[in-house]
């Protein structure tokens, strides 16, 4: 989430950073989380000082007891009883404005770089270079799942009887292929780029959906190992004394696990909550995993062949750094990605 101190101190950034992004009235919601945090904060300052005289009226009912001044201690016993009652009230006051306060922060989108091209879609996107060329056919090539469904290397139909749409299973060569590039990529991401290796799990907490910000702005898109589809579940919530999430009724989110989406996920949050000494910084580790995605919102989009599948495998990688070596160290990043196509000579 971004730090409200930031927002506060870069209101016009804040609002212009969402405005590129295509958010719907920047100002409004940058309005919108300035006024609970200042509820919040005069909420907070209002506890403390009742705190504050509830504890001072406690001790000063043992000074009149000891002076046996017994109209000054009844006076103080019921002033403590009315602050209980206004501490309590508070409280509940300041929870919901905790929750509502940490929920909107959860929404709120990271700002984009100055040097990002601002745009409407893809098409604005710069070209910044383009290695190899791409093959000029004789004639007019064949779609990827007509090939694959040629050759028996691809089944869909297979995998629709087994699980639905948006499901293939792969045959022979074709996922020996895919094992094989797999293998490739993470050989040489350890072997010559200075990755770890790690095998994560495939389910995860709530929470840990959360250190990713796949919770809760796209929990449609995400699978859960609940019976229930996740947008039946009934919607998340920040626990404003931990951050975490919780279910908004009675049982605790991290009772459900949530298939990853990108091993970016449990990669990132390997170091969740930790203390990390800087000089081991940067860290940077890769896997190969399966992925789930609902596809919520890729409806009648690329309905044939192996593009938006509920179900594929990516190689991932994951630097944990410090922010001021992050750009540098996103700049090492880049040509071990792209050393990957030069060698299988993928133009790009």
């Amino acid at each position: 989430m971004l730090d409200i101190k930031w927002i506060r101190e870069n209101q016009e950034s804040f609002v212009k950073g969402l405005t590129h992004r295509g958010s719907d009235d920047p100002r409004a919601t940058l309005n919108q989380i300035l006024s609970l945090d200042e509820q919040r904060r005069a909420t907070i300052q209002k506890l403390q000082e009742a705190q504050a005289r509830r504890n001072a009226a406690s001790k000063e009912i043992g000074n009149a007891k000891a002076k046996k001044d017994e109209a000054a201690a009844r006076r103080l016993m019921e002033e403590v009883a009315t602050l209980k009652t206004t501490i309590q009230a508070g409280e509940a006051n300041e929870r919901e404005i905790e929750k509502k306060y940490q929920n909107l922060l959860a929404t709120i989108p990271n700002i984009p770089a100055s040097d990002v091209p601002v745009g409407p879609d893809a098409g604005a996107n710069k070209v910044l270079r383009e290695v190899g060329e791409p093959k000029t056919f004789t004639f007019q090539p064949k779609q990827h799942f007509e090939l694959g469904e040629a050759l028996g290397l691809m089944d869909f139909e297979t995998a629709a009887k087994l699980s639905g749409a948006r499901f293939v299973v792969l045959k022979g060569p074709l996922a020996r292929l895919e094992r094989a590039l797999a293998q490739f990529m993470l050989d040489l991401h350890t072997s010559e780029h200075g990755y770890t290796e790690i095998n994560p799990p495939l389910l995860v907490r709530g929470d840990t959906m959360f250190g990713t910000a796949q919770l809760p702005k796209f929990r449609d898109d995400q699978f859960s190992t609940r019976r229930s589809s996740p947008a039946e579940i009934p919607p998340d919530e920040i626990d404003p004394n931990t951050g975490g999430i919780v279910r908004s009724m009675t049982t605790p989110l991290r009772d459900t696990l949530w298939l990853i989406p990108t091993a970016e996920v449990p990669l990132t949050n390997l170091v969740r909550e930790d203390i990390i000494d800087e000089a081991s910084l940067p860290m940077r580790v890769t896997a190969w995993t399966p992925c789930f995605r609902a596809e919520a919102g890729a409806a009648g989009k690329d309905t044939r062949g192996m593009i938006r599948q509920h179900q594929f495998s990516k190689v991932e990688l994951v630097s944990i750094t410090t922010p001021e070596q992050s750009a540098e160290e996103h700049e090492r990043m880049t040509p071990c990605a792209e050393s990957l196509l030069k060698r299988l000579e993928i133009p790009f």
